[in-house]
Parts: structure tokens; sequence; C-alpha cells
């Protein structure tokens, strides 16, 4: 069937699923699963003992998922950063689609998870079938202007 979507925004359940009252468990569990992960456990067994124990929703545990990582990723991934003014006049190599499609998703007020390592992700799981929605124009202008602003070069 096709994707029918014209807009990356929440899904129906959100707004129970990440209210104010659920991020504190939600939190806790993100914490759970960065521990067990850091000491070696698998993914997907820690992510069913973590969702299991707090009785999570599917939802729920992918939003975890994507929250957590080891102690070693954490440091992997910070050593990777750069600073803005690092930017200046040099070319940024960027996965493309999944910038675009979380600036859809905030555009279209869709779930953003803080992830541990500073990430800024959503919840769209799009897996290779992206289609353009009513916000890609726009998304598209705002990450122009912003690599503008950094001075990036292309």
């Amino acid at each position: 069937m096709p994707d029918r979507r014209v807009h990356r925004g929440p899904h129906p359940q959100d707004v129970d699923l990440f209210a104010a009252s659920a991020l504190p468990q939600l939190q806790e569990a993100t914490r759970d699963l960065c521990w067990l992960l850091s000491r070696g456990y698998a993914n997907v067994s820690a992510g069913k003992l973590v969702g299991d124990r707090y009785h999570l929703t599917v939802r729920q545990r992918t939003a975890v998922g994507r929250c957590a990582c080891s102690d070693a990723d954490l440091a992997v991934r910070g050593a990777r950063q750069v600073g803005r003014a690092s930017l200046r006049e040099q070319s940024l190599w960027v996965d493309g689609y999944n910038v675009l499609t979380t600036v859809e998703a905030a555009l279209s007020g869709g779930v953003l998870l803080a992830a541990r390592d500073g990430a800024l992700r959503d919840m769209a799981s799009m897996h290779g079938s992206y289609r353009k929605v009513s916000e890609t124009r726009t998304a598209l202008e705002l990450i122009a202007r912003t690599l503008a602003q950094f001075s990036v070069a292309r």
C-alpha cells in the first residue's frame, strides 16, 4: 500500500506515550539501557529487558533505543563532534535524509528525542521509503539558511 502521509507529525498515541508524566520513566529506562549497553549486553536483548521492566509500548521502546548508547559509543561520537566555528569555509558531509526528516518532524509537531550523545532524533521510522511531505520545502530552506549562517563552503 502506498505511503500517503502528508506530514511527519506525531503518531495519534504520542500525546499519551510521551506526556510529561511519562518522561521520568522513559529517562530512567534510557539510563538503564545505557548501563546495560556499556557492560556489553546486546542491544536487542537489553532493549527487551528494559522495555519489559518498565512496561513500555513498542513506540516507547523505539524512543528509548534511539536515545541510548554505551559509554564507549558516547566517547566515539563525542570525539567526532565539531564546533560551529570549525565549519567555517569547510565542506560538511551530512546524512541528508536524516537531517531533513528530523526538521520535517519538528515542523509538523512530531516527537523529537534529545539523545544521550547530544543528537536530536525523530520517530519517523522511514527505513529507505522517503516521501516528500507538506513541510519538505520549508525544511530544506531552513537547513540551507542554517548552513549559510555557519558559513559552510559546500
